[in-house]
């Protein structure tokens, strides 16, 4: 298990070195206009942290590909790992490895363009110029140092996490909407960023399906590693999702 957390925080301070490395190259993310998302940016809505094995970022789309600028300015070691350019959408995932004892490690960076795309073709949250006007820059700890990184607005990261839907995800809806409430303006900002509108609702019954299950509770706390949530914060989880 030590050897485990070794690991998670060398990963961790290789990932704070190329934030902090990405900041400068791009005039502290606006050049081009760009924000994390994914697990590290769940840092900017509630108190917990959990170790996550990438960074994301999401990338306003322009005419030709901001990403292609990107990959000349990677954090030293990185290589790109996968790159596609798919009309509206792109994606370029950059990998570095480390040593840690007799372990590999591998440290990824994954950029989107465009869209965010999820596991089914329908799963895509567009990244659209009201997304990143309404960005929000936080001071976060990463490896131990604070950092300032832009983040979504809260309702964005919501519509991002349901889509998303994995194991990982369900958890963070449930600590997110319990700490932050219901979204504002969730329905007219659906229309504005989902190409597939209904995605969300089915993604969100199975959510909701998720957290009803008594054994929830248990991965709830361990994947933050705390004992704060209990079967009363669940429930009130349930209610707010039920009524969206």
């Amino acid at each position: 298990m030590l050897k485990a957390i070794d690991m998670m925080r060398k990963r961790e301070g290789e990932i704070l070195k190329a934030v902090k490395h990405l900041s400068g190259e791009t005039n502290a993310f606006n050049e081009p206009e760009m924000m994390v998302i994914g697990g590290y940016a769940l840092r900017a809505f509630i108190p917990f942290s959990r170790f996550t094995r990438d960074c994301d970022f999401a990338v306003k789309k322009r005419n030709g590909w901001n990403i292609d600028f990107l990959k000349k300015i990677l954090p030293d070691g990185f290589s790109i790992e996968h790159e596609e350019k798919r009309g509206s959408y792109g994606f370029m995932r950059c990998v570095k490895f480390l040593r840690h004892e007799r372990s590999r490690i591998k440290v990824s960076i994954d950029f989107m363009e465009g869209e965010i795309r999820g596991r089914e073709e329908k799963d895509a949250v567009i990244i659209d110029r009201k997304m990143i006007q309404r960005r929000e820059f936080v001071e976060l700890v990463i490896g131990g140092e604070k950092v300032r990184i832009p983040v979504p607005c809260y309702t964005d990261y919501f519509i991002m996490k349901v889509v998303s839907c994995r194991a990982s995800d369900i958890r963070d809806v449930a600590a997110i909407i319990l700490e932050r409430g219901a979204p504002e303006s969730l329905d007219e900002r659906l229309k504005e960023v989902l190409p597939h509108p209904e995605v969300f609702d089915a993604k969100l019954n199975r959510i909701i399906s998720e957290i009803k299950k008594k054994m929830f509770l248990d991965s709830w706390r361990g994947i933050f590693g705390t004992k704060k949530y209990d079967d009363e914060d669940r429930k009130k989880v349930l209610k707010l999702l039920e009524k969206l």
